[in-house]
C-alpha cells in the first residue's frame, strides 16, 4: 500500500491543502469496510485505478471515476477496488468553492461526477493522469487543471470567512461563534450564511470536527488507559463526551474504529 501527500503549487496555496495518491495493490486491498470519518476539508477525487464503492444502508453505489466530495457530516463507509489507484486534492476548509463555482452547502455529504459538471475537460484530465508516467507527473496534471479552473472561474475567496477558519483550526475549534463573528467584522446571520456558502457546513459543526480531529494528532497507536488524557487535551470535557462525538462523526466507539482502520481511512486520520 502507498499513500503519499504533496504540497500544492504556491498559486494554489490559499485553495489546496495538499495534494494525494493512494494505492493499493489487489493483495493489499482490506475486504472490510473502510471508515471516512469527517476533517472540515473537501475533496475532489480521480479514480486511476479500479473505483471505489459507497456503502449506504440499502444500496451500494460505484463512485464515478472523477468526484467532488463535498464537506462530510457523518461517517462515510467505502469499500476498496480490487486494485486502488486514487489521486486527491484535499481543499481548504474554505478553498474548493473558487475552484468549482457554486455555493459548497449545496455539496455537504453529497458526491458530485464531475464528468457531468466538466465534460470534455474532465475527459482530458483523466486520460492525463492514465498516461502519467508516475506519481510526481499525476500531481503536475492536477495542479495544471486546477490552475486552469481558477482562471476561468475568476472567484475571490471570502477572506474574512478564511481568517474565521484559519482561527478556528489554530484553536483546534475553541473559538466562540461571537468571536468568530467579530473576527469576520460580521454578525452571527451573516457569518452562518458566509460560513455555509464558503466551507458548506456551519461554524459550530466545523469546530466540533475539529476537536474531535484532535484526537487522532494525539496519538497514532493509543495505549491503555490514555483515552481519557487524549479527550481531555483535545478539549472534552471527559471521555463521555469525546465517546459521544466519536459517534456522530465516526459511527462507533474510539476502541472500534481503531480496530477496524486499515488502507485508506488509516491514511486519512495518520495512522496510514
Amino acid at each position: 500500500m502507498f499513500y503519499r501527500e504533496f504540497p500544492p503549487h504556491p498559486a494554489l496555496i490559499d485553495h489546496v491543502q495538499c495534494i494525494w495518491l493512494f494505492e493499493a495493490a489487489p493483495h493489499e486491498a482490506a475486504d472490510d469496510t473502510q471508515r471516512i470519518v469527517p476533517d472540515g476539508h473537501p475533496e475532489m477525487l480521480l479514480h486511476f485505478g479500479d473505483r471505489f464503492h459507497e456503502i449506504h444502508d440499502d444500496t451500494v453505489v460505484v463512485q464515478s471515476r472523477l468526484i467532488f466530495a463535498g464537506q462530510i457530516s457523518k461517517p462515510l463507509l467505502l469499500k476498496p477496488g480490487a486494485s486502488a489507484g486514487v489521486v486527491g486534492v484535499r481543499f481548504r476548509s474554505a478553498g474548493a468553492r473558487a475552484l468549482l463555482g457554486m455555493p459548497m452547502a449545496e455539496r455537504t455529504d453529497t458526491r458530485l461526477d464531475l464528468m457531468d459538471v466538466w465534460g470534455s475537460p474532465g475527459e482530458s484530465l483523466l486520460d492525463q493522469i492514465h498516461s502519467a508516467a508516475d506519481n510526481t507527473a499525476r500531481v503536475a496534471v492536477v495542479e495544471r487543471f486546477l490552475l486552469r479552473r481558477l482562471e476561468v472561474t475568476r472567484i475571490v475567496p471570502d477572506a474574512a470567512i478564511a481568517a474565521c477558519v484559519a482561527t478556528l483550526r489554530a484553536n483546534n475549534g475553541h473559538v466562540g461563534v461571537d468571536q468568530l463573528a467579530r473576527i469576520g467584522n460580521l454578525s452571527a446571520r451573516q457569518l452562518e450564511r458566509r460560513f455555509l456558502n464558503e466551507v458548506g457546513i456551519p461554524p459550530r459543526l466545523l469546530a466540533s470536527i475539529l476537536r474531535f480531529r484532535r484526537v487522532f494528532d494525539l496519538f497514532e497507536v493509543p495505549q491503555a488507559g490514555g483515552w481519557v488524557e487524549a479527550a481531555l487535551s483535545a478539549g472534552y470535557f471527559d471521555q463521555a463526551h469525546m465517546i459521544r462525538d466519536f459517534k456522530r462523526f465516526a459511527g462507533v466507539q474510539p476502541r472500534a474504529f481503531y480496530r477496524g482502520l486499515g488502507g485508506l481511512s488509516a491514511a486519512m486520520v495518520g495512522a496510514g
